[in-house]
């Protein structure tokens, strides 16, 4: 039995059996709580594997769409860029704030293509959030 499938197994068990059984409001709710908490990280252990993929690989084709934008850019973006590019979540926020400081240098239609792409890794992120929630 995997880790996910015993969380999830344990979940049930509070559930089914160990909620209904406590005549206290209080503990019975603490019950059913625990079990919503099990829940999620037993989704968060299920798809762990799939959603670091997804990620890795959104991230590379957000890498490569962005480059052919970025040609002639603000060297602070292109900076940003380069940190982007062996980093992570953090030079991710950098990059986003770094394109807010250069909107000028890079113009209003740059700006608003390179912040839209952006945007639509972030949805993607949120989106595999909200699964884990659901």
């Amino acid at each position: 039995m995997n880790r996910a499938d015993l969380l999830t197994g344990m979940a049930e068990l509070l559930k089914g059996e160990i909620a209904p059984a406590v005549s206290d409001a209080y503990p019975k709710t603490q019950a059913y709580l625990g079990a919503v908490v099990l829940q999620k990280i037993a989704a968060e252990l299920r798809l762990a594997e799939a959603h670091g993929q997804a990620q890795a690989a959104e991230r590379e084709t957000l890498l490569a769409d962005l480059d052919p934008e970025l040609r002639g850019a603000p060297d602070a973006v292109t900076t940003a860029y380069a940190a982007l590019r062996t980093g992570g979540d953090a030079e991710l926020c950098a990059f986003i704030r770094t394109l807010y400081a250069n909107r000028d240098g890079l113009g209003r239609d740059r700006f608003d293509a390179l912040l839209g792409r952006v945007r639509q890794d972030l949805r993607r992120s949120i989106d595999r959030r909200m699964e884990i929630a659901s």
